[in-house]
């Protein structure tokens, strides 16, 4: 059976510990202590000291693998949000954050410097309360995928009595389903106890490796440790890597810990039984020591998130780790997936009420399907369409169910989504046809990134569609003559430090001379409803009404399982034919000097109104039947509700978008 090892200590205050106990002569393994000696005289003597040698050095790895945690979500939670901060620490402390903008770009970048000051604070990545101040050097950052920085924490005390003086490098490189996290020290870094050195650690290189498909993470380090204690040095070499899966104890892997003598320990993770333990041989001698006693969940934890819970290995272990980017939660990009992490290959996911989505919180209730695919152990949701921006999602309950059959109903955190852009992507109508030019507008998008957009319009579908200006924030194209289907455009918007979002825009295909009636409604048009609908003659029926006693009205009507009218009027004393009808009021309450319009259906109409129309194309027949007709027309109900847009073609040529 598995157990967890709640943590309630830090990784520098095991150190503390371990460091005191090996003062005092500490031994392990039923060796009789023996005291240090008083002066280097080398070879440095490893008896008597195989259990605190094993504890901080592990430790070591643990608590500088820490560190890089703290540096990796301070980078990745506010690179592209306002990187001058402050604000509450978990328990009541605050901190304060300031950018060094070498490049003035607004944001956290190559060559820029960032500072944070802590008071009191408690941080999670640490496990224990922080004051002082770090400060990042950032030599490369991309976003969620690779850094390059030095850290150097002399000025930060940790539990009011420990200090790591000196500076770490840490290099992260992330592809889709690994990462690889490797920490050197720049220089060396001496281990503080209220003013007092206790160790030392230099030529340190750690490599945390991840594979998120296999839930499982690597550790290997090298280096040196001066031991105060001890009076000496003792360097570490690692045989095979620890490893094991995220949130468990390392279940294989090899370290040695040797003096410029011949003298070395052996530490070793156990597989299945005793894993929770590692063994520790000296010589002739060897015992086991507590995992949970020595590291505190840096080693074991996913993607610079520390195991709270660590567990003892077993093959049917199932739980879901955690969400890969803990950080994005709050700061969402609108195409991001959501990735989650399990502890062991994922058979079946499937939503536990109707479909994956993400359901907006607040109105107008968004609603995205999402699909699902399964890469082993990591699973990731990804929206369909893009998502709202500066908006509370929910992601759908689920079920989940690995190869060893363990179900679980799943719960994930809701999501913030991010407001840097925030796209408005419009077209003239949501139609086209052989010959049209439709125009496509992204310039009413909101820009809050203190930099300037790009933009690249690019065709999803297969129809050879070719923009007039690609990378403008408005083009145009013209339809190719063998487009007899839905096309399906995407603009991609980018700000100068790389995040994008895309948006997309659908144009249905409408047959040549056919008669129809479309609408494009915006949130919160009454009529409409938000909606963009298409009639056409092969689902219900049109009729055109033109009373020869009243030239100067036309009314289109469509039945269907709704029932549709447009009523279009001219002035009393004009006769209704092509042109621009500006300032319309409803029919047939119109002034009799002024346009009159009326555009209601499924029951719903409005009671005041303002617009506009303009006929294109109408012509009669010889018995005064309308023969053809082409007009576009707008209408706010109640004058202040947002424009509805609609058009009729009755056998015309007229394009649809111009």
């Amino acid at each position: 059976m598995k157990y967890a090892s709640i943590n309630y200590k830090t990784p520098l205050f095991s150190l503390l510990t371990l460091s005191l106990i090996s003062a005092c002569g500490g031994g392990g393994g039923g060796s009789d202590p023996v005291t240090p000696p008083v002066q280097v005289t080398p070879p440095v003597s490893l008896a008597g000291y195989a259990d605190a040698a094993s504890g901080i050095s592990l430790s070591s790895v643990d608590s500088l693998v820490q560190i890089s945690f703290l540096a990796h979500n301070t980078l990745f939670t506010t690179a592209h949000i306002s990187a001058n901060r402050e604000g509450s620490c978990f328990n009541g402390g605050v901190y304060e954050q300031t950018l060094t903008d070498n490049d003035d770009n607004a944001v956290i970048s190559a060559g820029d410097q960032v500072t944070v000051t802590y008071r009191e604070c408690y941080s999670d990545n640490l496990n224990s309360v922080a004051e002082g101040t770090v400060r990042y050097d950032v030599t490369a950052l991309n976003e969620q995928s690779d850094y390059d920085i030095t850290i150097d924490a002399s000025s930060l005390t940790v539990d009011e009595s420990i200090n790591l003086v000196g500076s770490l490098r840490v290099n992260y490189q992330r592809e889709e389903t690994q990462s690889v996290m490797t920490v050197t020290t720049s220089t060396g870094i001496d281990v503080d106890i209220n003013g007092d050195t206790i160790i030392t650690l230099s030529n340190m290189e750690i490599v945390k490796r991840e594979d998120f498909a296999e839930a499982q993470y690597s550790v290997s380090v090298d280096g040196d440790i001066r031991d105060e204690a001890l009076d000496g040095t003792y360097s570490l070499s690692q045989v095979t890597p620890f490893s094991g899966y995220f949130d468990e104890f390392p279940n294989e892997g090899e370290m040695t810990i040797s003096t410029s003598g011949t003298e070395s320990i052996t530490v070793t993770a156990n597989f299945v039984e005793d894993s929770a333990l590692y063994d520790v041989e000296y010589k002739d001698d060897s015992f086991s020591l507590s995992w949970d006693s020595t590291i505190d969940g840096a080693i074991t934890g996913l993607n610079a998130q520390r195991s709270s819970y660590i567990y003892e290995f077993r093959s049917d272990n199932f739980d879901l780790v955690s969400v890969l980017d803990t950080n994005t939660l709050t700061n969402y990009g609108l195409n991001d997936s959501y990735q989650l992490v399990f502890s062991r290959p994922v058979e079946s996911f499937v939503a536990s009420y109707g479909e994956m989505a993400f359901q907006a919180e607040d109105w107008p209730f968004d609603k995205v399907l999402a699909s699902v695919e399964i890469n082993g152990a990591l699973v990731t949701i990804t929206p369909e369409e893009s998502l709202m921006a500066d908006t509370y999602y929910d992601v759908s309950s689920f079920i989940v169910t690995s190869f060893n059959q363990h179900n679980y109903d799943m719960y994930v955190p809701s999501v913030h989504t991010r407001d840097d852009i925030i796209p408005v992507v419009t077209s003239q109508t949501h139609l086209y046809r052989f010959n049209d030019t439709p125009t496509l507008s992204a310039e009413d998008t909101g820009n809050n990134t203190n930099g300037e957009l790009t933009y690249q319009w690019q065709e999803l579908s297969d129809s050879g569609v070719v923009f007039e200006t690609p990378n403008a924030a408005s083009t145009t194209f013209t339809v190719p003559e063998t487009a007899d289907s839905e096309l399906t455009i995407e603009v991609v918007i980018t700000s100068e430090y790389g995040y994008s979002v895309n948006e997309k825009v659908v144009l249905e295909y409408v047959d040549p001379f056919g008669t129809i009636l479309s609408f494009d409604s915006p949130e919160g048009d009454f009529v409409g409803g938000g909606e963009q609908r298409l009639f056409t003659e092969s689902e219900g029926v049109f009729t055109f009404i033109s009373p020869e006693d009243a030239p100067n009205y036309l009314s289109v009507d469509y039945q269907t399982d709704d029932w549709w009218t447009l009523d279009l009027a001219a002035p009393t004393d004009e006769v209704l034919g092509v042109g621009v009808y500006e300032g319309a009021t409803r029919w047939p309450f119109q002034s009799p000097t002024g346009p009159g319009l009326d555009f209601s259906g499924a029951s719903r109409g409005c009671n005041r109104l303002s617009g506009r129309f303009e006929i294109l194309e109408l012509s009669y027949d010889e018995s005064g039947n309308v023969e053809s007709l082409a007009v576009n027309f707008e209408q706010n109900c109640e004058e202040t509700m947002p424009t509805l847009k609609g058009l009729v073609r009755h056998n015309s040529s007229v394009p649809l978008n111009q």
